[in-house]
């Protein structure tokens, strides 16, 4: 139980370093952002937070609910971030080749749409290392 605790531990940090290191590493970007990194990251933080609250809940002693419910939807608020922000820049990515295909040059006019792809970026990181800065924090 031990080993499988452990294992947990570990994939929610890769998850966490997948969410907060993209957007770190893209914090200041204007396009371009890699949504299916945050989106793997995200699936792997809710998962494996969600089979970490399964064990503490077998194991000794009492978990804090009220922070790892808050952690729990924050942890839903991203992965829902991070889903809409890939589908609205694949969404983005189709009718630019769209554009492109059909003889086209104005892209100008999709800068618009890469703005709100921008805000579920934001929204996804920032509240990721809200989360984050949760776990490291509260005892």
């Amino acid at each position: 139980m031990e080993f499988l605790h452990s294992l947990l531990v570990a994939a929610h940090l890769i998850g966490a370093s997948l969410l907060v290191g993209t957007f770190f590493v893209q914090m200041r970007a204007k396009t371009g952002f890699h949504f299916p990194i945050m989106l793997t990251g995200a699936s792997i933080q809710l998962a494996s937070g969600i089979a970490l609250y399964g064990l503490a809940m077998t194991g000794e002693g009492e978990p804090n609910h009220m922070k790892l419910g808050i952690k729990a939807l924050i942890a839903l608020i991203v992965f829902v971030a991070a889903l809409l922000g890939f589908l609205r820049s694949r969404a983005i990515q189709h009718e630019k080749a769209g554009l492109r295909q059909g003889g086209a040059v104005s892209v100008g006019n999709l800068e618009l749409p890469e703005r709100r792809v921008k805000t579920f970026f934001h929204i996804a990181g920032g509240l990721a290392l809200v989360n984050l800065l949760i776990a490291a924090l509260w005892q």
